[in-house]
């Protein structure tokens, strides 16, 4: 017998990935690139100041982040992963700074959003 109208359901299959990044290892490459940061200098730092700030990021290691990527624009400013995660990086810690009722570091990171934001324009402009 032909059941019309009836639907067949289709299970849907849930399937999460569970990515466990181990933070100590994460750290420890960090620091292997930090030793490697003190032959370079110049330009030639800033890929690896990058790929630095990118470890501590992934290791949620904020403010160490933070440190490095802003080390990397004040070498050469430029757009692109570094400018848009140290954006976000800003934008988490003014986060924090308003759930902790932090006026002043929300000020802070308000404030250095907008110098980004200006630094972007500027290379657009062709000033920098």
């Amino acid at each position: 017998m032909f059941l019309f109208g009836k639907k067949k359901e289709k299970k849907e299959k849930n399937i999460e990935v569970n990515i466990k990044v181990n933070k100590d290892e994460l750290i420890a490459e960090a620091s292997e690139k930090i030793q490697e940061l003190e032959e370079l200098s110049g330009e030639q730092r800033v890929p690896l100041l990058n790929q630095i700030g990118a470890l501590y990021y992934q290791a949620e290691e904020l403010e160490s982040a933070i440190k490095y990527y802003e080390e990397s624009l004040s070498i050469k400013k430029e757009m692109g992963k570094s400018y848009t995660d140290l954006m976000s990086l800003y934008n988490k810690k003014r986060q924090q700074a308003a759930e902790n009722k932090n006026d002043e570091q929300m000020n802070y990171y308000m404030q250095k959003v907008q110098e980004m934001m200006q630094m972007s324009k500027d290379i657009l402009r062709g000033k920098m």
